[in-house]
């Protein structure tokens, strides 16, 4: 550890040295523009315009099954730091490709710009400055609400088609969820910190973990909508299972802004509300039904425990 002795010029200007050595290897000169970021124990760290993800491609071997490669382009994509990706095999076949090319649909910011029997590569295009995790925790918040709104209209107006839609949307849901987790890491990473992040590290936490709970309640709007795009159900049970997503997308609105207020009160009702919503799928799950609706009972419960999962965050977030 260095340590420099302050000093101060004129009336209130204060001066610290450098340590050479780290100036040296971060190749700065006169005039260079160095960043400063204030840290929750009152420390900075001093950011170097040199910093850049690494220019070199991170390279793959296709030499396993292609959901284990799948799987490492994901890993690569929240932890890593490369604005390339490399893969590289014998014959990769074009069922291959496509599968790899619709991955990276998934992931924001990777597209394929070359691709041959022998190798694959993928570019990082994303610029992540201006894409924080409060935002991308709201567009995931926007989108489970669109996605509750339409299942209820799917019910009202027995559509069917609507439920193809509303799982196009839970693809758009999982590419957000995806973006928020490599946002997480980049927020723990203090040489990548964002100037537009205004999240302490506790409060990055509590949001990755509550986009895990938005992403798993649109995973159970989507199983919702297939299910019911099987089945017939008479108008009396579509309307119980309508009234019931409208309460599920109030309790779950009312979680979402609990956290981004960190309103203890607000999130105090919505769990105390847990009781009624529960006598409600009750009583659902007894209606007679030609098909089975219990498959749509139980994820309106798993829905609910989510979002309650949601607020007793924003209660521990309340505490700050």
């Amino acid at each position: 550890m260095d340590t420099r002795k302050v000093q101060i010029t004129g009336r209130s200007t204060y001066v610290l040295t450098l340590p050479k050595k780290w100036a040296v290897r971060s190749e700065l000169e006169a005039g260079s523009h160095i960043s400063i970021f204030y840290q929750e124990d009152g420390s900075l760290l001093l950011k170097p315009p040199g910093i850049r993800s690494s220019k070199h491609p991170k390279k793959l071997k296709f030499k396993k099954e292609l959901e284990h490669l799948k799987r490492d382009i994901v890993g690569l994509y929240i932890v890593g730091d490369h604005q390339a990706i490399e893969i590289s095999g014998d014959n990769i076949s074009s069922e291959e490709k496509r599968e790899i090319k619709d991955l990276c649909h998934r992931l924001v910011g990777f597209e394929i710009v070359e691709s041959s029997e022998k190798k694959i590569m993928i570019k990082n295009f994303l610029d992540t400055d201006d894409l924080t995790i409060e935002k991308g925790l709201k567009r995931m918040s926007s989108l489970v609400y669109l996605m509750l709104d339409e299942l209820a209209m799917a019910f009202e107006e027995d559509d069917k088609d609507m439920c193809k839609h509303i799982i196009t949307r839970d693809d758009d849901l999982d590419r957000m969820f995806l973006l928020v987790s490599k946002q997480h890491v980049d927020r723990l990473n203090l040489k990548k910190q964002s100037k537009e992040d205004k999240l302490s590290l506790v409060e990055s936490f509590y949001y990755r973990m509550a986009a895990n709970d938005v992403e798993r309640i649109g995973d159970h709007i989507s199983k919702i909508s297939l299910h019911f795009s099987y089945i017939s159900l008479p108008q009396d049970v579509r309307s119980i299972l309508a009234d019931l997503c409208r309460d599920c997308q109030s309790i779950f609105m009312d979680s979402s802004e609990a956290l981004r207020e960190s309103d203890s009160g607000m999130a105090n009702n919505v769990l105390g509300r847990d009781q009624l919503f529960t006598e409600k799928l009750i009583n659902a799950s007894q209606v007679p039904a030609e098909d089975s609706i219990e498959l749509i009972i139980d994820s309106f419960s798993r829905i609910k425990d989510y979002a309650s999962n949601i607020a007793e965050s924003a209660i521990d977030l309340s505490q700050l």
